[in-house]
């Protein structure tokens, strides 16, 4: 079962497209700023879905340009994509949040060393935090209910790691001057 899958179903759906404009569309949407997807996974996933039957690709040809193959969802598609929603909707594992690690090993380091670290961390987590509240802002209204909520629950995850990250700068000065 893959998301890339799901996603890339998702998309193709309401556009036939060739990959490089899946990957336009990807990119140009900030899809992969709120969804693990790369470039290579999405040409990866068109060719296997195609092999699998739940895309038909149809070769297009222009002039000094490369052969490209449009896909389009079929019936089969739509069946695939319902599956995996329906799979991605009620088979939750923990998430693991890879900074994590740092924090875990944080101790490991020297006091001003450790605390550079805690900074920086701090710092991308509300950089990342004005990033998506903004894109929420700019984006109020204009986006599809799915993505907008997706952006919501990431700016309520954020502010959440936000007043972690800044709690735990707090309690390591606090613990590491005794």
């Amino acid at each position: 079962m893959s998301t890339i899958d799901l996603i890339v179903l998702g998309i193709l759906l309401n556009n036939p497209l060739n990959a490089y404009e899946l990957v336009r569309f990807i990119r140009e949407r900030s899809v992969d700023r709120v969804l693990k997807i790369s470039e290579p996974a999405v040409f990866k996933s068109c060719r296997r879905l195609a092999n699998s039957g739940y895309l038909d690709g149809e070769t297009v040809r222009e002039q000094g340009v490369p052969d490209k193959v449009v896909y389009r969802i079929n019936d089969k598609g739509r069946e695939r994509l319902y599956e995996l929603m329906s799979h991605f909707a009620t088979n939750h594992k923990p998430f693991y949040i890879e900074f994590n690690t740092v924090i875990w090993n944080i101790e490991n380091l020297e006091r001003d060393k450790a605390r550079e670290i805690l900074s920086r961390l701090q710092a991308q987590l509300h950089q990342l935090k004005l990033w998506i509240i903004e894109h929420e802002e700019e984006g109020r209204g204009k986006i599809p209910f799915g993505p907008a909520m997706i952006v919501r629950q990431y700016v309520m995850t954020l502010s959440a790691l936000c007043d972690w990250i800044d709690e735990t700068v707090v309690e390591f000065d606090a613990r590491s001057k005794t």
